[in-house]
């Protein structure tokens, strides 16, 4: 837990970035980071022990190569990441995690008086809501090449992202796919901010930008349907629900692709495990394994159709209309 907090604050004060150009002392960062500077040297000193950063004679600090990972803007970089799972968010909610394992239920509304962490972010915190779309998209850009390697999206004509946030993923999708074109359906403020995302990576043009509650509908006509980490956020009930809407929206012989971490009876990865607790501490919901999604199909009236895996620890759970 030490460690963790410390490594996060590293990562959050962005002094990584700092050391970008060769060791410096704590007496010449303070200044640019708005830092006390005695205690950003206990801090530096601190995660030296911990393989972050090098101390050097003089009291100057570099970069590990685990360090390295902590900058901004540079391949693998984690520091989005590390920054976001130690905010207030998280942390507030796993030192409830004793309650929450008597209670199956999760913490985040007793701690924040909040219905989600999303409405925490919008309205109280949106610079741990910037972390946290940072984490997101960069944790994102991995999976999505892996999927695109694993799982084929031939023949596709109408791509459905639910829930796509800014449309990262259906951009890489439309690209395998020129013939394609796509909607973007999430809450409206959301999309409403996708267009520069959407441009960016140059699908703008065959992207429609839809907002609206997955609970209540879902654009109709799609031949595939995107639910990428969705599905995880939620309660069994909920899920349903959402499938529900899915499946009366769906083409014939249209599919749904989810993209999870999924459990697996055997083992499987370590992190889905971990992964599985923050959902039960932060959310209604959990992680899965393919059986627990092919049962949440069968009840939405959807038929299960197998499960690609991928290099990754994610994989594309895939259903079609019954």
């Amino acid at each position: 837990m030490w460690a963790a907090r410390a490594v996060g604050a590293v990562a959050r004060l962005g002094i990584a970035d700092r050391l970008a150009g060769g060791p410096r002392t704590a007496r010449e960062l303070a200044p640019a980071l708005g830092a006390d500077e005695a205690a950003l040297y206990r801090l530096m000193r601190a995660v030296v022990s911990v393989g972050v950063l090098t101390k050097e004679p003089g009291g100057r600090f570099g970069l590990t190569p685990f360090g390295e990972c902590l900058r901004s803007g540079v391949p693998g970089s984690m520091r989005a990441a590390i920054a976001s799972e130690v905010d207030t968010v998280h942390w507030a909610c796993w030192g409830q995690l004793d309650d929450c394992i008597r209670t199956g239920k999760p913490a985040f509304e007793k701690v924040f008086g909040l219905r989600n962490p999303w409405d925490y972010y919008r309205d109280k915190n949106p610079e741990d809501g910037r972390l946290f779309s940072e984490n997101m998209t960069a944790m994102s850009g991995t999976e999505v090449r892996e999927v695109l390697g694993a799982y084929s999206f031939k023949g596709t004509r109408l791509v459905v992202d639910v829930g796509g946030a800014h449309g990262a993923f259906l951009a890489a999708v439309l690209k395998r796919v020129p013939e394609a074109r796509g909607i973007l359906f999430d809450q409206p403020d959301v999309v409403a901010l996708a267009q520069p995302t959407l441009k960016e990576l140059g699908v703008a043009d065959r992207v429609e930008r839809v907002g609206g509650s997955f609970f209540e509908s879902v654009p109709a006509g799609g031949d595939l349907y995107l639910l990428k980490h969705i599905l995880h956020d939620w309660s069994d009930e909920e899920c349903v629900r959402i499938l529900r809407r899915v499946r009366e929206a769906m083409a014939p012989g249209a599919r749904v692709a989810v993209v999870e971490l999924p459990l697996l009876e055997s083992g499987g990865s370590p992190f889905s495990a971990l992964l599985d607790i923050n959902m039960l501490v932060c959310l209604t919901g959990k992680e899965r394994t393919p059986a627990e999604y092919a049962e949440l199909f069968r009840r939405a009236e959807l038929e299960p159709a197998g499960v690609t895996p991928t290099k990754s620890p994610v994989a594309v759970i895939e259903a079609r209309r019954a």
